[in-house]
Order: C-alpha cells, then sequence, then structure tokens
C-alpha cells in the first residue's frame, strides 16, 4: 500500500492573497514555522522548519481570514504545487485552527 499522509501544526509566517487557477479553483497559499522535540534512538532531537501549504476550494476561502501568528494544525499529503514543479508542498485537506485551549476542525 502506497502511503503519504502529513500532519503538522505550526505558526502562520506569510499567508499570500485568495488566487484562482485557471480552471476557477480558489488556492490559497501559506507557509507554516514549525517547532517540536522528536524522539529518535533514544535521545531527543529539536526539529524546527517551514513548510509551504497550499489549500484549495472552499476551505481556501475560509483560511483567507488567516493572521499571521494564527496557529495552525494541518493535515493533508504531499505534492507537487504544478506539474512542471520538483519542489514539495503540504497539499492540506482538513486544517484545526488553534485557538487558546480550544481547537476548532474544518475539512
Amino acid at each position: 500500500m502506497n502511503r503519504n499522509i502529513v500532519v503538522v501544526s505550526g505558526a502562520v509566517v506569510k499567508v499570500e492573497p485568495l488566487r484562482y487557477t485557471p480552471s476557477g479553483l480558489s488556492v490559497i497559499e501559506m507557509i507554516l514555522h514549525h517547532r517540536s522535540t522528536q524522539q529518535e534512538v533514544g535521545h531527543e532531537v529539536v526539529t524546527e522548519f517551514e513548510i509551504r501549504v497550499w489549500v484549495a476550494g472552499d476551505m481556501a476561502h475560509r483560511l483567507s481570514t488567516v493572521c499571521v501568528g494564527q496557529r495552525l494544525v494541518c493535515r493533508g499529503f504531499l505534492a507537487p504545487p504544478s506539474r512542471q514543479s520538483r519542489q514539495l508542498v503540504l497539499r492540506a485537506n482538513t486544517y484545526q485552527l488553534i485557538e487558546g485551549n480550544r481547537d476548532h476542525e474544518s475539512e
């Protein structure tokens, strides 16, 4: 079985304006900054990175009001943003806004 499932949380550091593909699909791109401590072979490893997140359709409209600094959990898969690209982005198909102690999920 082939798998490609990614879940990552982080703070929004950049949000591009809502745009539309040539086929009319609404898209928003953002960058999340992630920092966590992971276990690897009995040692703690600090993991810190930024990842591009690509969101399409109704979710793109809902996320178009997200602010820099807002924390999110995004779930989706890794894929290039276009056929011509070899770079990978997280193409999110669900997300959670993290507000204080409450989470709000959207699909």
